[in-house]
């Protein structure tokens, strides 16, 4: 039998923070917390839990908003000690780092700002000292807003944000994964070395399968196992949530940072802005990420100002201003003028707009980005003090560009019938929008359930996905379902159980097991 008892561990009744992550779903318990260091000590842990039948949850940062850290029953495993930064390499023009999977995105840029290297391995020759002279600024740009989330759980749940209309999801910039699969083997899986055949199957680790028999929808996607055809093995990992294994560390490329110019541009409507996001997209600006602010959005920030809240360190903008694109340019400082001048030309509304290129001003419009975000929330612990369980409603929809009005058309329609109090903001450069739903008691509640589940089924409609972003973790299998069907859903069960056929690891994220 295998022996863990070397590996720190405690009773979880001695730990609750594992119980929980930002979904704020209930219920959460498990036996025990172990804290491995190493790939060795997690290999361990996954035997024991197959020989005892104990079911294991993967423990990151707990920024996840779906669940998917949440353990009910069964022992977690925390990756606490996975967070360190290990090695740089250089590679086709561009540098790599070798992070464990740990490592938040605050401290990957942290340590791309100072150029701080002690204790990296060289991964390739000179890449320290190529990376230490080199006058250039390096970024990670997958920018999922929350710095404070562990690489690791970006990947597993393939995470993006704003400046995905650029750069892509994290999938476009992991090099490498290590694995522990869940019968404790360690694969180290490199990108560009194991792809599906002609017939969609792969060979793998010691495994034959097909890859799972469905595309997946054309615009930015989080939803259920990545399936393609002629697809890498690493992207069946990427966004698989932890069901197939436990990544431990990652090789991640880095891009060069450029300066940029951040631009607030406000419209007297949602229609006026929408209008200027298809001309902007159709410019030879190239913006890193568009952003959108609705009528609704700007509301609920006006409302919270009036009523004296000094939480909202942001600038004042005109009682005019009802909607709002935000978007970044890279620039040469001598050409401001030129870049402005093009800005102009896009919209008749000039008077209304933010530009800034100083740190400190790009920040304060940062925190204006985030405002909704943070009234919306500030909003919803506000009716939880008389209706504890009441809680919010984001849509997470998106679509293909040429579908983008329809549904946006379809969104103003269900809204307006509704009556129910909204917040409209998100990434409209990827047809990404956040409709969150403030419901002001209970029934209110039920008919803000009803208003999300229509909006889904029009996007699905239109062909686009129920989760762009964030996943599915345990509280939206349902709607996995609706997007993939049932025959969809057993062709991700199937995957399960080639690598997983005991069961042990993060079951209930997407899907039941049965």
């Amino acid at each position: 039998m295998t022996d863990i008892g070397s590996i720190e561990h405690r009773k979880a009744a001695e730990d609750d923070r594992f119980f929980h992550d930002e979904s704020k779903i209930g219920g959460g318990h498990a036996e025990e917390i172990f804290f491995p260091e190493n790939e060795a000590e997690i290999s361990d842990i996954l035997k024991f839990c197959a020989e005892k039948k104990l079911k294991a949850t993967v423990a990151g940062g707990s920024t996840g908003i779906t669940g998917a850290a949440v353990p009910f029953g069964g022992i977690v495993i925390s990756m606490e000690k996975f967070n360190k930064i290990t090695g740089l390499g250089f590679e086709k023009d561009r540098f790599f780092l070798k992070v464990g999977s740990a490592v938040t995105l605050s401290k990957i840029a942290e340590t791309l700002r100072t150029k701080d290297t002690s204790g990296f391995a060289e991964l390739t020759e000179n890449a320290v000292s190529l990376f230490e002279t080199s006058q250039t600024q390096w970024q990670y740009p997958v920018d999922p807003t929350e710095m404070s989330a562990q690489i690791g759980g970006t990947a597993a749940t393939n995470a993006s944000g704003a400046a995905t209309y650029r750069f892509g999801p994290t999938r476009n910039w992991i090099k490498s994964l290590t694995v522990v699969l869940p019968d404790g083997t360690v694969q180290k899986i490199e990108r560009g070395k194991c792809f599906t055949d002609g017939s969609g199957n792969f060979d793998f680790a010691g495994k034959k399968f097909a890859r799972p028999g469905y595309e997946m929808p054309h615009c930015k996607n989080a939803a259920g196992l990545y399936s393609k055809q002629g697809m890498d093995i690493i992207d069946l990992f990427i966004g698989s949530e932890g069901i197939l294994g436990v990544i431990s560390e990652l090789e991640i490329w880095l891009e060069k940072k450029e300066p940029a110019l951040s631009v607030v541009q406000f419209f007297s409507s949602d229609d006026e802005a929408l209008s200027f996001v298809k001309k902007l997209k159709k410019s030879a600006l190239e913006p890193d990420f568009i952003e959108f602010i609705g009528k609704s959005g700007l509301d609920l920030i006006k409302t919270r100002i009036e009523s004296g809240c000094m939480s909202l360190d942001v600038p004042e903008f005109g009682k005019n201003c009802n909607s709002a694109v935000f978007f970044d340019i890279h620039i040469d400082r001598n050409n401001i003028p030129a870049l402005r001048k093009e800005i102009r030309g896009l919209t008749e509304h000039t008077e209304n707009s933010w530009c800034a290129w100083e740190n400190c001003e790009i920040e304060r419009i940062k925190a204006f980005r985030h405002a909704v975000p943070e009234s919306v929330n500030a909003t919803i612990a506000e009716i939880k003090k008389k209706y504890p369980l009441v809680h919010k409603l984001g849509t997470d929809f998106a679509v293909a560009d040429d579908k983008f009005d329809e549904l946006a058309a379809f969104y103003r329609e269900t809204l307006e019938k509704s009556a129910l109090k909204h917040a409209v903001f998100g990434h409209i450069g990827n047809n990404h929008l956040h409709i969150n739903m403030l419901p002001a008691n209970y029934e209110e509640l039920e008919k803000a359930k009803e208003t999300y589940a229509l909006m889904a089924k029009k996007a699905l409609e239109l062909k686009g996905t129920v989760s762009a972003e964030h996943g599915i973790g345990k509280i939206k299998h349902k709607y996995l379902e609706m997007m993939f069907g049932t025959k969809g859903i057993d062709e991700m069960r199937r995957i399960k159980r080639i690598f997983d056929p005991d069961l042990v690891l993060n079951n209930g994220n997407m899907f039941e097991i049965n």
